[in-house]
């Protein structure tokens, strides 16, 4: 799995660097490619600093340093901290989306694994809450502070990745089958949300492989109520 999302966010970065389609209306269009790294260093150096810190807590001089550019060069791109968090926001979503892609093409490439896939999926929201801890805790408060629909925290593009592995698994996972792929994806998101709250907010005191087993059968069980 963990080969599998390595190689995903590889292709997500690579098609990023070539332009700014992820977005929308948060920053203007870079003009060349080294303008565009510049915009992805901006990207990378507020996610870095969130690792430890809350979003307020970070400034955007703190940002341009880490970034190793100017604060002309950040407010070229974007019209202030606010707009970076939108573009992390949409980033990670789409991460989201393309490494569950990249499993389910792996799946549909070698079926002995679809029985495993649960598992795969768990395993993944786990690295998820681990690595990218600091822009999840960051977003679900921008959401809570903000208007309706302003961050999405992953949400259509985590709905759209949670439906497209879950026709799949209603297809073709041996105890699955008797669910619709709208009712499997709704049992992935609940597994997601229960992991981010165990993992971010209220950390378990056991091991990882316990926690996994645990989610598991949550995820399981969701799918008899």
């Amino acid at each position: 799995m963990a080969a599998i999302a390595a190689e995903a966010g590889a292709s997500s970065r690579k098609a990023m660097s070539g332009s700014a389609w992820s977005y929308g209306r948060w920053v203007s269009r870079p003009a060349q490619n080294r303008s565009e790294r510049t915009f992805f260093r901006f990207l990378d150096a507020a996610e870095g600093l969130l690792s430890g810190r809350n979003w307020h807590e970070v400034s955007v001089q703190e940002i341009v340093r880490r970034a190793d550019a100017s604060v002309g060069s950040f407010y070229n791109r974007f019209v202030d901290k606010t707009a970076l968090l939108r573009c992390l926001d949409s980033r990670l979503g789409q991460e989201c989306e393309q490494t569950v892609s990249a499993l389910v093409d792996e799946l549909e490439t070698c079926p002995a694994l679809i029985d495993d896939a649960p598992g795969m999926m768990i395993s993944l929201f786990m690295r998820l809450c681990s690595e990218r801890s600091g822009v999840i805790r960051a977003l679900d408060m921008a959401q809570k502070m903000a208007e309706p629909g302003d961050f999405t925290g992953l949400g259509p593009s985590f709905d759209a990745a949670a439906e497209k592995i879950g026709h799949l698994l209603a297809e073709k996972h041996a105890v699955l089958k008797d669910h619709s792929g709208l009712e499997v994806a709704q049992a992935f998101r609940e597994s997601f949300w229960l992991t981010r709250e165990m993992l971010l907010y209220h950390p378990p005191c056991k091991p990882a492989d316990e926690v996994h087993r645990s989610l598991l059968r949550h995820f399981y069980a969701s799918l008899q109520d």
